[in-house]
């Protein structure tokens, strides 16, 4: 299997959500460890918002997180085009825990594409419409929500943490 570029494939995957319909801001790229497959390095999940729930795609079978994501990637783009075709599908919703894993060697810049993925929004946005994914998506997972109720307190903090951290990036004050 040829393997793509990590930073294709996030390009990629926004492109083809964009295709689909999907808002930037309304869907996330993460990196989960995968515990039913020990051993393996970090799969990747694709979580986006359309047809008003969120749906997770993941991958944690292969040997790499460029592979996990691609195959990602790949499922997405077959949906979207079998769905042009009048293919109609459901159950893409997951209920997997999120985890949260930080390697002593992570380089900056995976970190700075790791937080552009988690508000669904990319490296050359302005910071003016970050802000505004950013409010979108905060007023919706806010602990404190009046859409949700509840919010999505883990979601709340990722997305901020991202936030400040893209912010940050541009020598943006976040306080």
């Amino acid at each position: 299997m040829r393997t793509v570029d990590v930073d294709v494939t996030r390009r990629e995957i926004r492109d083809e959500l964009t295709r689909w319909g999907v808002s930037k801001g309304d869907f996330e790229i993460m990196w989960e460890e995968s515990r039913a497959y020990q051993g393996r390095p970090l799969g990747a999940k694709v979580e986006f918002y359309r047809h008003n729930v969120w749906q997770t795609i993941s991958c944690f079978r292969l040997s790499t997180r460029a592979e996990n994501l691609r195959q990602c990637f790949l499922l997405i783009q077959r949906l979207r085009i079998a769905e042009k075709f009048g293919v109609q599908y459901a159950g893409l919703t997951s209920a997997k825990e999120v985890a949260t894993t930080k390697n002593s060697v992570h380089d900056e810049k995976r970190d700075l594409l790791d937080a552009l993925d988690t508000l669904g929004v990319g490296p050359d946005d302005p910071v003016e419409l970050i802000k505004d994914v950013y409010r979108k998506k905060a007023t919706y997972f806010h602990p404190d929500s009046t859409v949700v109720k509840g919010g999505n307190t883990e979601k709340f903090k990722r997305i901020t943490d991202a936030f400040n951290l893209i912010l940050k990036s541009r020598g943006v004050n976040t306080t």
